[in-house]
């Protein structure tokens, strides 16, 4: 029988991040994918492609939430942009009572908007302590720890720590192309071990999808088996070719293609594990 993913996330209609990265990325690894939808992000042309969130009710995302739930036996559960403290207290009652794997992408950035999402004392109070992985960028992992800026490997490091002593049994900071230099750095911390994970990088340009895409692969890794560090890998290796054929868009961040490591393979993408 298929694995089974829940994804807990906004709609992004751009199609490359949200719940359309999450379920094409589930698809990926032969996991079966199902949704709760937090919100709706749509774009403006008439104003440089503004950023606009619909947000749904408690209520609305309550629903979905008990419907997928007595729908299906899932094998993990991944969640993404929450938007409001009412959809994430939803998802955070449920986290807190169940033993399932859940990968959190602590979602307070999108990319092109820059726009924060005050939800950082909730993360840390009742969603992150339930996490089996946190998977911030740069921003994110400063702001969860409360340390500002991130700049370099020892700033991820530090970051990794404290959110680690905020209750999560693994954290991943992402560095992708927010992190200066030729190579794409992710840092792994367990508790008691440091694992960096180094590619080079396929480009400089912020891609829509990334994020995301990084975090539902691990989730799908975590569902077929796979523990952290090799679902990491393999998510990073199919991230990375997803960014290095990317899809041009007007809104002017490229939309990640997500099965360009099967369709579109551009050469060799290794991940040195160090």
């Amino acid at each position: 029988m298929a694995p089974r993913a829940l994804t807990f996330a906004g709609s992004d209609v751009s199609g490359g991040a949200g719940i359309a990265a999450d379920l094409k990325m589930f698809e990926e690894y032969g996991v079966f994918g199902a949704s709760v939808l937090t919100c709706i992000v749509t774009f403006d042309p008439q104003k440089g492609f503004e950023h606009a969130m619909e947000f749904f009710s408690e209520d609305v995302v309550r629903t979905q939430l008990e419907s997928a739930l007595a729908i299906h036996d899932f094998d993990v559960i991944k969640s993404g942009m929450l938007g409001t403290v009412e959809s994430a207290l939803v998802l955070a009652e449920h986290v807190k009572s169940n033993e399932l794997p859940y990968v959190l992408d602590p979602v307070l950035v999108c990319k092109g908007a820059g726009t924060m999402v005050d939800l950082k004392d909730l993360f840390v109070q009742n969603l992150v302590p339930h996490a089996t992985v946190v998977t911030p960028n740069l921003e994110e992992a400063g702001t969860l720890a409360g340390i500002g800026e991130i700049t370099d490997v020892e700033g991820m490091q530090e970051a990794a720590r404290v959110i680690h002593g905020q209750g999560a049994k693994n954290v991943i900071v992402k560095g992708g192309a927010r992190l200066a230099g030729g190579d794409a750095i992710d840092v792994i911390f367990d508790g008691q071990t440091f694992t960096t994970l180094t590619t080079g990088k396929v480009n400089n340009e912020l891609v829509n999808g990334a994020g995301c895409s990084f975090a539902s692969a691990i989730a799908a890794g975590v569902a077929t088996g796979l523990d952290i560090v090799d679902a990491a890998v393999k998510a990073k290796t199919i991230v990375a070719h997803g960014i290095a054929n990317s899809v041009p868009n007007a809104i002017g961040v490229n939309s990640l293609l997500h099965p360009a490591a099967r369709c579109h393979a551009t050469g060799e993408i290794t991940v040195t594990v160090g």
